[in-house]
Parts: structure tokens; sequence; C-alpha cells
């Protein structure tokens, strides 16, 4: 009888629990304008692209930008606690990746391989930013990240990889549960993703959100992804350690330790093969650190993006 009461109430709060993310994210929506963030669209091969954008009131001399990227099922109004803040010295730019937020796909597609969203990236730096930039990646924005400074190294100042996707632990069978509970088939299974995406989240909330995260990771442009890549040959898609170690661009990480949502080992690939990037490892915060911990990440990227821009000072006394 309990049991069945509980059900018929979480039946009956279904409704406000599948507005919950859409609310977040109108209400990020809303902080980003009130704060001065534009929200724009470009067309990259017939494909809308949306983004926000910010530039300081007076840019620093030789300052460069920044391009932050969101993970999977994810959109550019993660960064919305940082954004402004950032844009108080540097100009910044989050988009939506292909299929994501407000940006859309090509006709007769439902989502992008990493390779063909790592050319988008690719056209949006060179057209819509033109001149190097900082690239932030989350997730799978991370793994995108790393691609990108491989394809394009001379677009890139340096990367920051947060929590990043990609690395290749066992091959195919590491990341045969994650592409399994990614797909949220109910709600115990969005509640277990909730305790595995944050740090510490209380209890209510697991319900409150739990069709609201469903409908999200059971959106065709992440189950056809996932479907994909699930498919291919792990060699060709996961990172390879020397893709880290060889980096042609500076590289820093930023880790959530209570991350349970990436297959175990992702932190350990990542530290193992960026042994001198500087990092910051968050205690108590999980797969989202732009998210829950916004201040210390905010700190972070200004401390690296000051030591890139010491960097190039360094080199330009040299050549002088």
């Amino acid at each position: 009888m309990l049991i069945t009461g509980i059900e018929r109430v979480l039946a009956l709060g279904a409704p406000m629990s599948r507005a919950t993310l859409p609310l977040i994210n109108g209400l990020a929506r809303r902080r980003l304008v009130y704060n001065g963030v534009a929200q724009r669209e470009t067309r990259i091969d017939g494909i809308p692209i949306n983004y926000y954008y910010k530039a300081p009131a007076q840019p620093a001399p030789g300052t460069f930008p920044l391009l932050l990227i969101h993970g999977i099922a994810d959109n550019a109004l993660t960064w919305s606690f940082i954004h402004a803040a950032l844009a108080r010295k540097y100009p910044v730019y989050a988009v939506d990746l292909p299929g994501y937020g407000f940006s859309g796909l090509p006709a007769g597609r439902a989502y992008l391989t990493l390779d063909e969203m790592c050319g988008v990236l690719d056209t949006f730096l060179r057209r819509e930013i033109g001149q190097p930039a900082l690239v932030v990646g989350n997730s799978m924005g991370g793994w995108l990240a790393v691609k990108l400074a491989w394809s394009a190294p001379s677009l890139l100042r340096g990367l920051v990889l947060v929590d990043a996707g990609g690395a290749p632990l066992q091959g195919r069978d590491s990341w045969v549960p994650f592409g399994e509970t990614i797909g949220i088939p109910d709600m115990k299974t969005a509640r277990l993703v909730f305790r595995q995406m944050f740090g510490g989240i209380p209890a209510p909330m697991l319900y409150v959100g739990q069709h609201s995260l469903q409908e999200l990771f059971q959106r065709r442009v992440v189950r056809e992804f996932v479907a994909n890549m699930m498919d291919a040959d792990p060699a060709k898609e996961l990172l390879h350690p020397a893709e880290l170690r060889n980096l042609p661009v500076p590289a820093g990480l930023i880790w959530g330790m209570n991350d349970r949502f990436l297959p175990r080992g992702s932190l350990e690939f990542f530290r193992e093969n960026l042994p001198e990037a500087p990092a910051m490892l968050l205690r108590r915060c999980g797969h989202l650190p732009q998210r829950e911990r916004p201040v210390a990440v905010l700190h972070f990227l200004r401390m690296f993006a000051a030591r890139l821009a010491a960097q190039r000072d360094l080199q330009q006394a040299q050549r002088a």
C-alpha cells in the first residue's frame, strides 16, 4: 500500500518534474541577458548554430577569446554562472552544438558525429571568432576540444578539459554500462544518473527533476549519437594516450572528484597523460563543476588564461 501511494504521488508530480530542467534553463537564459550576454545565430554548412556572446567593455591589449563547449544532452546555458564574469576581461563565446539547445541539424540527419561537430567548431572559430581562442570543454565538449586541438592547432591558444569524455580505458566494454545507463529507461535510472552527475544532491531533487532528465537523454540526437559511438571502432573514436601527451597546445584540467557519470578510470587516464598540466580537483563535486562550483572554475580559468598570456609575452620578448 505504501509503495502504491508513493507511486501515485510521483505520477501526480510528473508534469512538474518534466518542467524542472526547462525552467532552470529558462532562468539561466534570463540571467545571461540580464548580465549583458547576447544570444546570436549563425549558419555553418546550412546548419543554424546558436551561441551566446559577450566581450569586455574595454578589452585589454592582447586579450584572446574563450570558446565554451558543453557536453552530451546539455547546452550552452551550462556556462551561465561564469559567462558574464569571464567576459569582464575576455570575449566569451558559448555555443550550442548541432542538435542541442537552439542549434539545428542538417536536413535528414538526427545527429552529427564527433568529427562532424569538430568541423562545425573549426568553422565557428575561423569565421565567428577570427583569432586563436582558449577552448574550454566539459564532458563530450572536452573530447571535442582535444580533437580540435589536433585538427586545427593554429586556432587554439590552449584548452581546459572539464570532466572530459573519451578515455579509452578497456575499450568498448568500459563504455557499455555508460551507454546503457544514459538511455534512462525508467525513473530509478534517472535518479541514479542524477546521483552520478552531481557531487551532492538533496534526495527530493532526485524526484523533482527525474522526468525532465529522462527526456533530455531520450532525445533522438542523444540516442542515435550514443548508438553510433557504441557501434564504432573504439580505436578510431576514443582518445589515445599519445594525443594527450603530445598535445600541440597547452592544456589544463578541472575535475569533480565525485563524478560517477563517466566510466571509472577516466580521471586517471587524463592525469597520467597530462602530467604537466595545471589541474584542479574538486571535492564534493560531480560531473558539472561549472554548475556546482562556478567560483572555483572561474578562478582556474582566469589563472590559466593569465598563464597563457604570460607565456605568449615571454615568447614575443625572446623573439625580439
